[in-house]
Formats: C-alpha cells, sequence, structure tokens
C-alpha cells in the first residue's frame, strides 16, 4: 500500500488507475523532476563514498615503486619453496616432496595432531605460512584504509611467525624429520630453501614496517555531487545547511560548469576558423 504524494490519500489495490482518485494528480509524473534529482544525488553520492576506496586499492597495488616491489616481495618466497626446504641423506626435500609425504599420511590428520607433535606442527606452520601469502596479496588491497596499518603489521608479523616457527621445529626435530624423509633414517636439517624462506619473511615485515612509515601516496579521483565537489557536499551537510540551500548551491555550480563548456567550445569553434 502506498499514499498519495500531493493529498496523502491511503492507496487501495483497487486504485489501478495513474490519478489519484481523491485530487486527480498523475501519480507516474507527479514531481518527476524532484525525484530525478534525488535518485541522482543518491547515486552520486555513493560513488563519492565508494571511489576513495578503489583509489586507495589502486594505489596500495601500484601508486609507486615501493608498492610494486612489495608485491614482488611477497611472491618471492614463493619460489624459495622449491629449493631445499630439508637436507637429507638422499638430498634435497622440496615443497613438492613436503607435500607428497603429506598427502600419503593425510593433510587432515597431519594438521589435527598439529598440537601433540612437533613434526606436524612444523607442516602445519608452513602450510599456514604459505597460504596467508595469498591472503596478504588480497589484504594489499585494504593496507591503506582506516585500520590498514596495524592489519598490515598483524598479517606479515603472523607471516613471519609462521615460517619462523616451521624452521625452528625443523632444525629441532631432525631425527624424527629423517627417519621420514630419508630412508637411511639419518637425521635431517634445515635445507638453503627453509632459510631462505623465513630471512625472506623477515625481509618482507621490516619492509612493510618501512612502508608503514612512509607512507604511500593516493591520487583521489575528483567526485561532483549535484555539480559540487563532494568534499564541499559532505562539508555543507556535516554543517547542518538545508536541502534548499544546498540545492541553490547544486544549480549555481552547474550553471557555472555549462557556462565554462558554452566558452570551451566557443574557443574550439574560433580555433577551427582560424585554422
Amino acid at each position: 500500500m502506498a499514499d498519495c504524494p500531493r493529498c496523502g490519500r491511503k492507496l487501495r489495490l483497487a486504485d489501478w488507475r495513474p490519478e489519484c482518485p481523491g485530487c486527480g494528480v498523475n501519480l507516474i509524473y507527479y514531481d518527476s523532476n524532484q525525484r530525478l534529482l534525488d535518485e541522482s544525488e543518491k547515486a552520486e553520492k555513493e560513488h563519492a563514498l565508494f571511489q576513495p576506496r578503489v583509489d586507495r586499492a589502486k594505489a596500495a597495488y601500484a601508486g609507486s615503486v615501493f608498492a610494486i616491489l612489495r608485491i614482488v616481495l611477497t611472491l618471492l618466497p614463493v619460489g624459495a619453496l622449491f629449493l631445499p626446504l630439508l637436507r637429507t641423506a638422499q638430498g634435497g626435500v622440496n615443497v613438492i616432496g613436503v607435500y607428497r609425504k603429506l598427502n600419503e599420511a593425510g593433510i587432515g590428520a597431519v594438521l589435527g595432531k598439529a598440537l601433540k607433535d612437533p613434526v606436524c606442527l612444523t607442516a602445519a606452520l608452513l602450510l599456514v605460512s604459505a597460504v596467508m601469502i595469498i591472503v596478504s596479496i588480497a589484504l594489499i588491497t585494504m593496507s591503506l584504509g582506516k585500520h590498514g596499518k596495524v592489519r598490515v603489521g598483524v598479517t606479515y608479523g603472523f607471516m613471519l611467525l609462521c615460517a619462523a616457527g616451521a624452521l625452528c621445529l625443523a632444525a629441532a626435530n631432525g631425527v624424527r624429520l629423517g627417519e621420514i624423509f630419508s630412508e637411511s633414517g639419518a637425521a635431517a636439517a634445515p635445507g638453503v630453501g627453509a632459510i631462505l624462506y623465513a630471512a625472506l619473511f623477515l625481509v618482507l615485515f621490516l619492509y612493510n614496517l618501512f612502508l608503514l612509515k612512509k607512507g604511500i601516496p593516493v591520487k583521489y579521483t575528483p567526485c561532483l555531487i549535484g555539480g559540487l565537489p563532494s568534499e564541499e557536499y559532505f562539508r555543507y551537510v556535516e554543517e547542518g545547511m538545508s536541502r534548499a540551500d544546498i540545492r541553490r548551491k547544486m544549480l549555481k555550480a552547474l550553471a557555472e560548469m555549462e557556462e565554462e563548456r558554452e566558452r570551451e567550445l566557443e574557443e574550439e569553434e574560433g580555433a577551427k576558423h582560424r585554422g
């Protein structure tokens, strides 16, 4: 059920005609210009509120050379996983060999024993740190937001702790790892890949602290609401300016924009004639 926007009469399902049975106004076209202005203003407000998020996300990924370098540094540990993570009597074991052993034992079973078995905890920390690489790439889009500094510090600090924890546990449980990954049962030791993997996370963590201090410049896209710059429009709203006064300023701004456009067209026409 609805009300007539002019006389306030309650409209029933039987009132199917476009005219109000009370005052006779056409319900479709009544105050249509005002409704169009309201809808246009609403759409422009939503765009003005959303666009800064897009600008910050773009700047976080490619706003400067430092931002691009962060993406590269975030992905570098993936390469280290394919270097020997463990040194055994039969040679090095990289992430593929680790995955095969995990698959044979059952990844779910290994993760389920992570809090009881140091070797399972080593595998769990390695897996979590690898997954966090993907998560951190997604979280970079929010790194320049309101809580971006806290989010970045926690995310990359957690990644470093997981990688360093896996490295320390691997060094402390060389005998057990040797029994699992070596046919001879000789003790295993962390390989160059594991050391480089943890070292890259340390570099990545320190680099992000550097970025938090230095900052990444954000180039915001100018947004207009009814011809007014969005910052100006929201300032008027916060100051409590009436809707009618804001609309008058909008009309003035739109008229100035139209005059400026006409001058540009005249200058273009004049340039063509002179040419």
